[in-house]
């Protein structure tokens, strides 16, 4: 789909990360933007940001992407819309025995339900119309995939799968409408890697990660290419994801001795240990 000034974009996930990235790529391009998160004043700061380095209309809805309910009024908020950008997502890297139900009930919620839902919502709008494409922010973690992160890597698995169904169920019934998947890794400067660091010191070195702009510039090439995907990370992640078929447990003990791997594995055993701090205390 052409990207052309005045089109409106939803992005959620969008008060910090790389929803903020996204969104002002998007705005740098000439679109209005409508985004959303659960934080009404960080919104309102990124949304006055943006209004003030491109001059594009900017309009915040404040809403729990975990309630299914809000979904609705959500899309009912924004109006019509040309793109919707499903960024919102939440990690969590702990070990699978240790997590609560209610925690990896929020991450399916968040990670993949939402997104089908919204999609499922602004879709019929965007028929009518006659254009719209719908971008999901998946991970490297959908392609190939981690420990100590499963319901992370299960719903990021499930939104490529999902993304590639409804390219394909456009195609076929002639929709003036498709959907991407972009896949980032490790992303210098913003996002979950980024949080890692400051929160953990996690160290950079070896994860092979990748400038911040490329992510939304990966989500303008998915759009006005038609792509089915766009990964942004260094090294062949697709030959990975390949490999991880056809030679599943080769793959599979290289994962585990990976950088990535240690990383995830320090980052559990550090929230395991603030949890029984918390417990004692």
């Amino acid at each position: 789909m052409e990207i052309e000034k005045g089109q409106v974009a939803l992005v959620t996930g969008a008060s910090r990360g790389l929803g903020v990235e996204i969104a002002r790529q998007l705005a740098q391009r000439g679109l209005d933007l409508v985004l959303a998160a659960r934080s009404a004043a960080a919104l309102d700061a990124v949304a006055a940001d943006l209004r003030a380095a491109s001059g594009r209309r900017v309009r915040t809805v404040a809403t729990d992407l975990a309630d299914l309910g809000a979904l609705e009024a959500l899309a009912e908020a924004a109006g019509p819309i040309d793109i919707l950008v499903n960024n919102a997502g939440i990690e969590g890297a702990q070990a699978y025995d240790e997590r609560s139900a209610a925690e990896i009930a929020q991450t399916i919620a968040v990670n993949l339900t939402g997104p089908m839902l919204l999609t499922r919502t602004v879709l019929p709008g965007m028929l009518a119309r006659g254009r719209g494409h719908i971008v999901n922010i998946a991970s490297v973690a959908g392609l190939v995939a981690v420990p100590f992160n499963e319901p992370y890597s299960a719903t990021k698995f499930g939104l490529v799968g999902f993304t590639r169904a409804l390219r394909m169920t456009a195609q076929a019934s002639g929709w003036p409408v498709s959907a991407s998947a972009v896949c980032p890794g490790f992303i210098d400067g913003a996002g979950m890697f980024e949080a890692l660091k400051q929160e953990f010191g996690v160290p950079a070195e070896g994860m092979g990660s990748a400038p911040l702009d490329q992510i939304g510039q990966a989500v303008i090439d998915a759009i006005e290419q038609d792509l089915p995907d766009v990964i942004v990370a260094q090294g062949d992640l697709r030959q990975a994801a390949a490999m991880s078929i056809l030679q599943p447990l080769a793959v599979e003990a290289a994962s585990v001795g990976s950088p990535a791997a240690a990383m995830f594995q320090a980052v559990a055993a550090a929230r395991r240990a603030v949890a029984e701090r918390n417990h004692a205390g």
